[in-house]
């Protein structure tokens, strides 16, 4: 026979009131310094999945001289120093229009509270326009 309370268990991640959440940010640009573009931060109580970053970077007109160009998203932990995550980069010897990086990963990452993710976009060359594109999916739910 057994006494006491009965033993609950805690629902999975998917049954604690998730919410999903995306970002997107594209625009064709001059050369430029590194910029945040788009970024999330998991809010207190919730914990967040990524499931997709996305970021790409296209050489749309040919620059006078060219420089690296990159999207990128990076990641800081609540309190912590922010590093970067992944990177698509066009070098300075990809000079022909149409040069293009490309990356996308899926569900590598779990937010904790204050944990933050920021995705950048950065051309050290001179003239020319480079497109780029960042975008994000994340499932936000109770902690």
């Amino acid at each position: 026979m057994r006494t006491g309370q009965p033993i609950i268990s805690r629902p999975e991640w998917y049954d604690r009131n998730p919410i999903g959440k995306n970002g997107f940010y594209a625009d064709t640009l001059a050369p430029h310094a590194q910029t945040a573009r788009l970024s999330y931060t998991c809010p207190s109580g919730k914990k967040a999945m990524v499931e997709v970053l996305f970021a790409m970077a296209i050489r749309e007109t040919a620059a006078t001289t060219p420089g690296w160009a990159q999207a990128f998203w990076a990641y800081q932990p609540a309190g912590g120093t922010e590093y970067s995550l992944v990177a698509a980069n066009v070098s300075d010897v990809e000079t022909a229009v149409g040069s293009k990086a490309l990356i996308c990963i899926g569900t590598t990452l779990t937010l904790a509270p204050g944990d933050k993710i920021t995705g950048y976009t950065s051309d050290l060359g001179t003239g020319g326009t480079v497109y780029y594109k960042l975008q994000y999916k994340i499932t936000e739910f109770d902690a």
